[in-house]
C-alpha cells in the first residue's frame, strides 16, 4: 500500500510541476533508452526495417529513372556510364532488393505469408480465431 501511495504522490507532484510553470523541469516517466517508436514495434530489427523502407520510398522515383536510362539500348553508351555512376552514388539501402520482409507482429524474418505480412505461425493463429478476412479454415 505504501508503494502505491508513493507513486501516486510522485505522479501528482509531476502533474503539479507541469501545470504550475511551463519552464519547470520535466521528469520522464520512461527509462532513458526507450522512445515512442520502440513501443510500436516488437524489436530493434523491425525499427531498422521501417527506416530501411523509408529510405527505399524516398529514393524510389530517382532510382527508377536512372535505371531506365541505364537499361535503355537506344541512348549512347556515354550517358549509360553516367547513369551507372549515379546509381552507385545512391545509398545502398535505397535498393528494393536489399529489403527483407518481416512479420508485423513478431518481426520474424522467415515463413512470411506475403498478402497479410504475417509469419505463418501468427497467420494460422489469427485464422483459427477468425480474425483475418477472407480466410476460412479447411474442413473435410
Amino acid at each position: 500500500m505504501a508503494a502505491t501511495t508513493t507513486t501516486l504522490l510522485t505522479r501528482s507532484f509531476i502533474n503539479f510541476l507541469s501545470i504550475s510553470s511551463p519552464l519547470s523541469l520535466q521528469v520522464p516517466l520512461r527509462s532513458f533508452h526507450t522512445s515512442l517508436t520502440a513501443c510500436k514495434y516488437p524489436n530493434w530489427k523491425m525499427i531498422k526495417e521501417v527506416k530501411h523502407r523509408k529510405i527505399v520510398k524516398e529514393f524510389a522515383f530517382e532510382r527508377m529513372n536512372i535505371n531506365a536510362l541505364r537499361k535503355n539500348k537506344i541512348i549512347p553508351p556515354a550517358i549509360q556510364e553516367i547513369a551507372d555512376k549515379e546509381i552507385h552514388a545512391l545509398p545502398r539501402k535505397s535498393s528494393i532488393s536489399q529489403l527483407h520482409k518481416r512479420c508485423m507482429l513478431t518481426s520474424r524474418p522467415r515463413g512470411l505469408v506475403t498478402r497479410w505480412r504475417l509469419s505463418r505461425i501468427v497467420w494460422r493463429h489469427e485464422a483459427d480465431y477468425n480474425k483475418l478476412s477472407g480466410v476460412q479454415r479447411a474442413m473435410w
